[in-house]
């Protein structure tokens, strides 16, 4: 969530299951990223090729970003 801040990138912070979740719209996508107790992170992509993944904070950070800046 830093590095959103820093770049200036909208999210909003909910609740749902047993997970906190982070939902970031970017200009062709929209992110739901669930953060459990456990450790496990699941991410939601909605857009023109929706899927449910596992993937690092790392890489859905990098996603987001490219997503972002085109």
């Amino acid at each position: 969530m830093e590095q959103l801040q820093r770049l200036e990138i909208s999210y909003q912070l909910d609740c749902v299951r047993d997970a906190i979740m982070v939902i970031v719209p970017t200009p062709s996508k929209y992110y739901e990223i669930e953060f459990f107790a456990d450790g496990h992170i699941e991410t939601q992509l909605f857009g023109p090729q929706s899927s449910v993944q596992r993937q690092t904070v790392q890489e859905i950070t990098e996603a987001i970003i490219q997503d972002v800046n085109g």
